[in-house]
């Protein structure tokens, strides 16, 4: 088998799975266009969602720390020891958010979101309370799984929180007496939760072969400080990414027409994000894959093939009457919002190939051991992206075009500054070959 062919067969089970757990979101959208009100819940989940993300953005990197450090018994142990303190703060951080002022303070004060879906938005906010410690738990395990040749368990755990998600979501909109965001949020709620609990039983197996195979390996010298340091620039770098949909948001709630666009961008948002999803899954095989002999071309041409195959999938998805069945029949919104939704996926287009450029760049760097560079680059890309929202505030610009134009300008420009990092590192210190 070919080297590119090695890579897509290690890198497919964790992008089934990451296309799986994004299938959530359209499923979720689809219950609320059944239910009253859907463009005022579309938008309050939006909201709900987006600050869950934020808050839980220090763990999501887990999977990548584990991967990278989780390399004998007395390790796992330090890095679980990490996460549990990492869980406990983020659900402290989310019920202060969610049971205090804070929360009017944050959505109305500096996000300027309209009451209506403010009100709204803060019963599914507090149902998430557990959302960051269950998200967490499974990133370190699921870590664990992939460091350890066991991808397709991800996989496995990720189809039992789908199948949650939905037949959650189904009997709730059957039951009748929820909106349309707090249905989603329970679905949610019970969805991680049980991907959580089946994926701490599918990694305890390969725990206990790991203590037998490992029983005569020296004491792990990993300290919380030294989990800290690798794992902190990109706990930074993912919570500036999340801070990317509030920012969004907060835009477009101060330009034309806000009550539709916040509805239809999370809507645009979520297929991009869908068709995205494999090349955001690319990383964790980049960092896994990076240091096997004469790997370093074979992972910058499958980027490209895997990038070049979903940008072509979302101007499919802008120009074709398949995005108007899914909004019609999948997810039911509002025909209003049509236009709108095609056009945020249009200007968007070129985000998938983006997206599966900065994995390999991203991964590469990890690989190394260079984190602090890849916190710098997402600084680097949301500062073009505020800068690029807030010109378009001040020119009264098209929503829908400000929105996935912001998107694309923050993607290309971390991408750049990751592959001049990347290049400078090589020539420097012969860490990681040079392109």
């Amino acid at each position: 088998m070919s080297r590119i062919g090695v890579i897509l067969r290690r890198w497919l089970p964790l992008a089934v799975s990451f296309e799986l757990m994004m299938l959530e979101g359209p499923a979720f959208q689809a219950a609320i266009g059944r239910l009253a009100d859907p463009a005022l819940n579309l938008a309050a989940w939006g909201l709900a969602l987006s600050l869950s993300l934020l808050i839980e953005s220090p763990v999501i990197m887990l999977l990548g720390t584990t991967v990278a450090l989780a390399r004998d018994p007395g390790s796992i142990c330090a890095i679980r020891r990490f996460t549990l303190t990492l869980c406990g703060l983020g659900t402290l951080l989310t019920g202060l958010v969610a049971f205090s002022p804070l929360f009017d303070w944050i959505t109305i004060r500096l996000m300027g979101q309209p009451e209506a879906i403010v009100s709204a938005a803060r019963p599914a906010m507090r149902t998430m309370l557990f959302w960051t410690a269950a998200i967490g738990w499974r990133r370190f395990n699921q870590g664990i799984l992939v460091r350890y040749g066991h991808t397709h368990l991800v996989s496995y755990g990720t189809a039992v929180r789908l199948t949650t998600a939905v037949g959650t979501a189904v009997l709730l909109v059957g039951y009748g007496r929820l909106g349309g965001v707090q249905v989603a949020s329970v679905a949610v709620m019970a969805a991680v939760v049980g991907e959580a609990l089946v994926t701490t039983l599918f990694v305890r197996p390969v725990l206990r072969r790991i203590v037998v195979d490992q029983s005569d390996a020296p004491m792990s010298t990993l300290s919380q400080r030294d989990i800290a340091r690798f794992h902190l620039p990109l706990a930074a770098t993912t919570l500036l990414m999340l801070l990317a949909q509030p920012m969004t948001m907060a835009a477009l709630a101060r330009l034309s027409s806000p009550t539709q666009t916040l509805a239809a961008w999370p809507v645009a948002f979520m297929v991009l994000l869908v068709i995205r999803g494999g090349g955001i899954a690319y990383q964790e095989i980049t960092v896994a894959q990076c240091k096997t002999p004469l790997a370093d071309a074979p992972l910058r041409q499958t980027a490209w093939l895997l990038g070049s195959l979903g940008t072509i999938a979302a101007l499919g998805m802008a120009v074709t009457p398949a995005l108007s069945v899914y909004l019609m029949h999948v997810v039911e919104a509002p025909s209003a919002l049509y236009p709108l939704v095609a056009s945020g996926i249009a200007y968007g287009s070129l985000t998938p190939l983006l997206t599966a450029l900065g994995s390999w760049a991203r991964g590469l760097l990890m690989g190394a051991g260079t984190t602090r560079e890849v916190y710098r680059g997402m600084v680097v890309g949301l500062t073009t992206m505020a800068l690029t929202l807030v010109i378009a505030v001040g020119l009264h610009a098209d929503p829908m075009a400000s929105a996935a134009g912001a998107t694309t300008l923050a993607s290309a420009t971390e991408y750049v500054y990751l592959i001049h990092a990347k290049r400078r590192l090589a020539r420097a210190e012969g860490m990681i070959p040079s392109v």
